[in-house]
């Protein structure tokens, strides 16, 4: 629970009554425990619940638990959310270089596999007993690069650490690389094939770190955006800029709920979490999809 995004996933069964926001506890350390309104500290294992509207999670934390080393500003390994929402608010709501060319020269942090019952390589090759007699790779081959099966929709596996999700694979797919390809910071990945092999599969595949759509010229982690308009079109108003944004976060499909899954490789965030799953290909690009990565905004 070092990662402030894991953190903010167990945040699913939040009340909505709460008068105190999930992504405000997750920067404050807490992760969510249950029942009713109940949060643990990752670091120092404190628990506090009964939330009340004037509450500021961080100052909460210290007040009980002064002593705790995150709160005290040490070095604990915590890794914190990286601004999707900045993203989204100016890129039309695609991330597009998300997938792209992730730094993975920095050292991975210690952390915990979101699936530690996976965490055998028996373990997981006993998942794949209803594996599809149709696909192209070998149950040992996916497991051994650290999948497991999920037993939905079609040929959908997940890694037992990092939990990535990929699928559709076709004939020549290489688990490892493909492994590296989509999830170049699992820890796993690294700890079993090293930092070189992760290096080269991204040199490889991923020449160029920006993307361009639309006049936007975009390069992930926030390190440089610019974004042109062509010099004929007049500036949006504010309420023509919330109405797209408003457009733009929700579902293609069911046109109900916000969207919240990226699709891998093209990188388009157009679907909920509970349509993508019935998707082969993008609905805006039609790219076959390979993979998903699961997006939280606050």
């Amino acid at each position: 629970m070092r990662s402030e995004e894991k953190r903010l996933r167990t945040f699913r069964q939040w009340p909505e009554s709460s008068p105190v926001s999930a992504t405000d506890l997750a920067k404050a350390g807490f992760f969510f425990l249950g029942p009713g309104d109940r949060v643990q500290c990752f670091c120092c294992g404190g628990i506090l619940r009964s939330w009340e509207a004037e509450d500021q999670p961080m100052r909460e934390h210290q007040k009980f638990f002064p002593t705790c080393k995150f709160i005290c500003g040490e070095d604990v390994g915590n890794q914190q959310m990286l601004p999707f929402l900045e993203i989204l608010d100016y890129v039309d709501g695609q991330i597009l270089s998300l997938l792209q060319r992730m730094d993975v020269e920095e050292a991975a942090l210690p952390s915990q596999p979101e699936y530690p019952e996976m965490e055998t390589e028996a373990m997981r090759l006993a998942t794949f007993q209803s594996w599809p007699p149709y696909t192209e790779l070998y149950p040992e081959q996916l497991a051994r690069a650290g999948f497991f099966y999920t037993g939905r929709h079609g040929d959908t596996v997940r890694c037992f650490y990092c939990d990535g999700s990929l699928r559709n694979w076709e004939l020549g797919d290489d688990p490892w690389r493909e492994h590296a390809k989509w999830f170049p910071r699992c820890e796993f990945l690294l700890q079993s094939r090293g930092r070189d092999f992760v290096s080269s599969v991204q040199d490889s595949d991923f020449n160029a770190p920006v993307s361009f759509l639309n006049g936007c010229f975009v390069q992930w982690r926030g390190e440089r955006f610019e974004e042109t308009l062509p010099s004929s079109e007049p500036p949006l108003s504010t309420e023509e800029q919330l109405r797209r944004l408003q457009e733009e976060r929700m579902c293609k499909v069911c046109m109900d709920k916000d969207v919240s899954i990226v699709f891998v490789p093209c990188g388009h965030l157009v679907v909920c979490a509970e349509c993508a799953p019935s998707l082969r290909r993008c609905p805006i690009c039609r790219a076959v999809i390979r993979g998903s990565v699961r997006t939280f905004m606050s």
